[in-house]
């Protein structure tokens, strides 16, 4: 492939320096003895999951701007009402969410806590998509869309649940507690992140030798190696003294790969402007504050204007994924 896409070098610097709104977290005989938070239902297949507070992201301020300047061509409120028009439900209903992916099983799923009815719900869907068949997920009413793959269903305490490649039944299955969750070390990965209305843990320990050759075939040699010594990925999205804030924790299996993490994550501006035709996303990179500890290599980027080329470039690829599921494009939705 000539060069980079954007999507494509927003996957491949997170995995390789945490600069994709993630970051690594220390081994585990060092993350410590300390309580491993609570996540929710994510199964233990998990490579990677996302916590999101939507109603603190909604409140006015720092980070509800950087979401509306976000969407293109219009704003939250003016999506939120075309997603409505189009679907019956709104968007901004949605309290809180919970996504995790294994993508190299084609496995995802998402939990929602929102006021909308399963019926409400399932006809959004069908809107968009073929009409469903009735299912049981694991003892739970459910609705299959099967020409998009698409799984729905409800937990017992009234949250949605949807996904593709049996996700659903890995989530409905842990909230049972019939099937394991998320392992205590990516949760410990995931506490350590300042809290704030977005936060992600990934387990790079469990990232597949398909996935680091597609995340490295465009970046140096090296890459690989710097790859290969990163245990876990984490980071959040809040703000400190009224300004955004991304913080990403990059950690090797040790102080030679945390060495080599650092320099990695201080070379990526220079390696962005040789591939990437986005002088915005290289200034962005080029400000980020990096820092190491030990293992752990701490990346902090502050400001709207430092922040927001790569919250974009995550909130379109978020609606890429989201309406592809259903057939309905982000250009579809805004003509």
């Amino acid at each position: 492939m000539d060069g980079f896409r954007r999507r494509d070098f927003l996957g491949a610097t997170g995995a390789a320096a945490g600069l994709a709104l993630a970051g690594c977290l220390d081994r585990v005989p060092v993350l410590g003895a300390g309580a491993a938070p609570s996540v929710g239902p994510v199964p233990a297949s998990a490579t990677a999951f996302v916590t999101a507070d939507v109603a603190a992201l909604l409140d006015s301020g720092p980070l509800r701007d950087l979401l509306d300047d976000a969407v293109p061509a219009t704003d939250i409120d003016g999506l939120a009402e075309l997603v409505a028009d189009r679907t019956g439900i709104d968007p901004r209903e949605t309290r809180r969410a919970i996504g995790f992916a294994t993508p190299a099983d084609g496995v995802a799923g998402t939990v929602v806590d929102a006021d909308w009815s399963r019926s409400e719900l399932v006809s959004a869907i069908e809107s968009q998509a073929n009409a469903p068949t009735e299912a049981t997920v694991e003892g739970r009413p459910g609705y299959a869309f099967e020409g998009v793959g698409l799984t729905v269903s409800t937990l017992e305490d009234g949250r949605h649940v949807a996904g593709i490649g049996g996700g659903v039944r890995a989530i409905v299955a842990t909230a049972a507690g019939s099937n394991g969750a998320v392992r205590p070390a990516v949760r410990r990965a995931y506490g350590r992140v300042p809290a704030g209305p977005v936060r992600f843990a990934i387990d790079a320990t469990a990232t597949g030798e398909r996935t680091t050759d597609a995340i490295t075939r465009d970046l140096p040699r090296f890459s690989r190696d710097v790859i290969d010594s990163i245990r876990f990925v984490a980071g959040s999205l809040s703000t400190v003294d009224g300004r955004p804030r991304v913080v990403l924790h990059v950690t090797g299996d040790d102080g030679t790969g945390a060495r080599q993490l650092k320099e990695y994550a201080e070379a990526i501006p220079v390696l962005i402007s040789q591939r990437v035709d986005d002088e915005t996303i290289e200034r962005a990179l080029g400000e980020a504050d990096i820092t190491r500890d030990g293992t752990r290599v701490t990346i902090t980027l502050e400001g709207s204007e430092t922040i927001r080329p790569l919250v974009r470039a995550v909130f379109e690829r978020a609606l890429f994924a989201v309406f592809s599921v259903t057939g309905l494009s982000v250009e579809d939705l805004l003509a």
